[in-house]
């Protein structure tokens, strides 16, 4: 035992000295957990009586990945302030050395880390072919290996692949930036990486179409590469369309992918996606930009000039929904009558009612019409035999779609309802009483309705004489009307109404 000793817990409230020169050198633009290591290790060396004496209880200790401190080691040993080995046994261990004295007075040579990666150094070099790389360059590479943990394959695979573009002068500074996105990206497994070189194939590839038809003949830049990203990935631009909507682009003298970034924003904005669709409206541009005059002019906005939102709308209107632009003008002038908001946000509103309705063109609205005028006036006919004297809403409607839709009823027998309901003081509830007990009854015939009705009425109190259905109505004597544009305004308002 030696003569004189620290207490055990001694070192719990003691100071670890470190360099400043560790601090001003090597610190600064080292990556956290490799300084977490290397202090802790240093604090190890000034406790030998408490030191881990494993890598696997010193990785536990910084609840790190033990690969991971074995890099942070490394990482250390090659900026010549440390040394690693590894014994026999497998046991790993770490030499510090004094900062001052590696700077000032020896030359700690990278020979070992070198030798470390011999094959990988090979395959380095044969992908360089005659570019001869520097120990500093072969050290930027080695911490895409252990500092952003990048596999030695997918390395060599994203050196190959940038080499054939940028040619063997290529900055190891630009890798380091390229390998620390792939880092950030995940591309961290050979599938990965080629999945993603696939990709980056087929933008250069297609970027450098799009430059070549606006006569610009060199490789595109980084920039470049990036708008035509935007355009495939964010707003869903195959080759064909961006190539199309280039057309637009000889209204300028010195075309680029700046000013065809502009046109295919607007295009954007219209939802116009499709070769055919751009094309369409390039060429129709002029008078579709004339009809939305007139759609602002109906709306009594007299000298506005159209902006990409009123042509975002309207090209939904007449290239989504396929209205008609006479059906478009007719909603304005609704909008004008019934004295409502005036926005294209509320015209919207009104024509998506309308192709709700299925109603694109006018003579979608004139058939819809007179299906509604026939069915109001056989509604009508039903009211006025029963002696009800109320207005024709969307309620009465939806129960007389009811009895002849849903419940199957013939005409003949809802009048004879109606007949018998003419006492009642809720007329349309005492016919729709009635109706329902016949369809349970599966009654179907006047005959059958008649004898129903004559029990029924030997047990109430409501003696009445039944009398005989009125004469039918032909409603093929209805006069087909023909329907002008004021008519058709004036009739929207049943469209809404149901």
């Amino acid at each position: 035992m030696a003569l004189c000793m620290f207490s055990n817990n001694y070192h719990m409230f003691d100071i670890t000295p470190v360099e400043n020169l560790f601090i001003q050198e090597f610190m600064l633009k080292a990556p956290g957990d490799f300084v977490k290591v290397y202090l802790y290790g240093l604090k190890q060396c000034y406790c030998k009586d408490c030191a881990e004496n494993s890598i696997e209880s010193f990785a536990r200790a910084l609840d790190m990945e033990q690969e991971a401190v074995r890099n942070a080691f490394y990482y250390w040993e090659r900026q010549g302030i440390l040394k690693t080995s590894e014994g026999e046994d497998g046991k790993f261990s770490v030499e510090y050395y004094n900062i001052k004295d590696i700077l000032y007075n020896r030359d700690i040579s990278n020979e070992k880390v070198l030798y470390k990666y011999r094959e990988f150094n090979q395959n380095l070099q044969l992908i360089f072919d005659k570019r001869l790389l520097t120990p500093q360059e072969y050290l930027k590479i080695y911490d895409w290996l252990e500092v952003l943990q990048l596999p030695k394959e997918v390395v060599l695979m994203m050196i190959r692949f940038y080499l054939s573009k940028k040619g063997p002068k290529i900055s190891i500074n630009y890798l380091d930036k390229v390998a620390e996105q792939w880092a950030k990206d995940g591309i961290n497994t050979l599938q990965k990486a080629e999945e993603y070189i696939e990709s980056c194939e087929s933008y250069y590839q297609d970027t450098s179409a799009v430059l070549k038809y606006l006569g610009i003949h060199r490789p595109p830049t980084k920039a470049e590469l990036e708008l035509y990203k935007k355009w495939h990935n964010k707003w869903d631009f195959s080759l064909n369309a961006i190539l199309q909507a280039c057309k637009e682009t000889t209204k300028t003298s010195s075309p680029n992918l700046g000013y065809l970034d502009k046109i295919l924003e607007n295009l954007h904005k219209l939802n116009l996606k499709t070769p055919q669709q751009i094309q369409e409206y390039l060429k129709n541009r002029e008078s579709i930009t004339s009809k939305i005059k007139a759609v602002l002019f109906e709306l009594g906005y007299r000298e506005t000039t159209p902006t990409p939102e009123h042509k975002a709308f309207y090209a939904k209107w007449s290239n989504q929904w396929q209205l008609d632009h006479d059906v478009i003008i007719l909603a304005c002038r609704h909008c004008v009558r019934k004295k409502l908001d005036t926005s294209f946000e509320s015209l919207d509103t009104i024509l998506k009612q309308w192709i709700d309705n299925d109603l694109r063109t006018k003579e979608d609205i004139k058939e819809y019409l007179k299906k509604k005028q026939k069915l109001n006036t056989e509604i009508q006919a039903v009211l006025d035999r029963a002696g009800e004297q109320r207005p024709i809403t969307a309620a009465v409607r939806k129960l007389f779609i009811k009895w002849v839709k849903d419940w199957e009823m013939p005409y003949d027998l809802i009048l004879q309802a109606a007949e018998y309901s003419t006492a009642a003081e809720n007329k349309l509830a005492f016919m729709n009483k009635i109706l329902y007990n016949w369809h349970s009854n599966n009654i179907k015939t006047l005959s059958e309705a008649r004898a129903d009705h004559e029990r029924h009425m030997k047990g109430l109190y409501l003696i009445s004489q039944s009398k005989p259905l009125k004469k039918q109505v032909d409603f093929n004597k209805f006069e087909q009307h023909s329907y002008t544009d004021e008519e058709l305004e004036f009739l929207f308002e049943d469209i809404e109404n149901g």
